[in-house]
């Protein structure tokens, strides 16, 4: 269902009943939006989250918002803890690619429980995704990307189910090539774990616009957890993927917030001896 936090229209799927106490919030990768989310939130919804997808590119009812152009990594951070702030409850932030680095940027925010990043894109690693000269270009200029093609289209959506890839492709946006080079500058200020909620950082393998080294070096000096998925790329969010991407992140959660986490009453879990999975 639609509905609207503060300025931001959002997607919300309310689960029968809930299981856990709090919210997730998603942010989506360059050139994607709420819809390339569906799966995900689908998924999410049938295991007792309830899930809210804000679109960050349309706000003040309607009018654009400003996700390309100018647009810059410390405005998307900014724009999901005012969507976080309009929910008016703790959450918990899970973001992919660069909606993942935002989730881990924005740890520190008092109303965010835990943060998720799915296939994150890597600061300071200039990344094939936004490639090709006019690309990289436009991002110098503070211009809008367009979405990737060729070899690269096809690794960025590889493990998504085949009969949804061409739908996927078709409701690809232009990203702004700002944000893009705020990542490959290597200048986001992360915090410290200390002062951050828990963050968990969940990676496919064969993730070619966030090779493994990097992203393990990464989550390390953030003090972030991490887990591997093996002979998976960066579609995380949908497809083969999508099922242990959950797994890891709901036992991370499990641990991580414990009891507080779970709404059922202890006799509810006994015929499900396991709630991590």
């Amino acid at each position: 269902m639609d509905v609207q936090l503060g300025r931001f229209r959002a997607q919300c799927e309310r689960p029968e009943p809930a299981k856990f106490a709090w919210p997730i919030v998603l942010v989506p990768d360059l050139f994607t939006a709420t819809r390339h989310l569906a799966v995900l939130m689908g998924y999410l919804a049938t295991i007792g989250w309830e899930v809210y997808a804000p679109d960050f590119r349309v706000a003040d009812a309607g009018n654009p918002g400003s996700m390309q152009g100018p647009f810059r990594f410390a405005d998307l951070a900014a724009m999901v803890r005012e969507a976080i702030d309009a929910l008016t409850r703790d959450a918990i932030v899970l973001g992919h690619g660069a909606g993942g680095l935002a989730a881990l940027a924005i740890a520190a925010h008092p109303r965010v429980k835990a943060a998720v990043a799915y296939a994150p894109l890597i600061p300071g690693f200039r990344t094939a995704l936004g490639g090709g000269i006019a690309n990289r270009f436009a991002a110098w200029r503070g211009k809008p990307i367009k979405p990737p093609t060729g070899r690269q289209l096809f690794e960025f959506i590889a493990d998504a189910d085949p009969y949804q890839r061409d739908g996927l492709i078709a409701a690809m946006v232009p990203a702004s090539g700002a944000l893009m080079a705020d990542i490959a500058a290597g200048t986001i200020d992360f915090g410290t774990p200390e002062n951050s909620a828990p963050r968990l950082i969940v990676a496919g393998d064969s993730d070619v616009f966030a090779p493994r080294d990097r992203t393990v070096a990464f989550a390390k000096s953030i003090g972030a957890k991490m887990a591997i998925i093996p002979g998976r790329g960066h579609w995380l969010i949908g497809g083969r993927a999508l099922e242990r991407a959950i797994g890891e992140a709901q036992r991370f959660l499990v641990r991580a917030l414990g009891q507080d986490l779970l709404l059922l009453y202890p006799e509810e879990w006994k015929n499900d001896p396991d709630p991590e999975d």
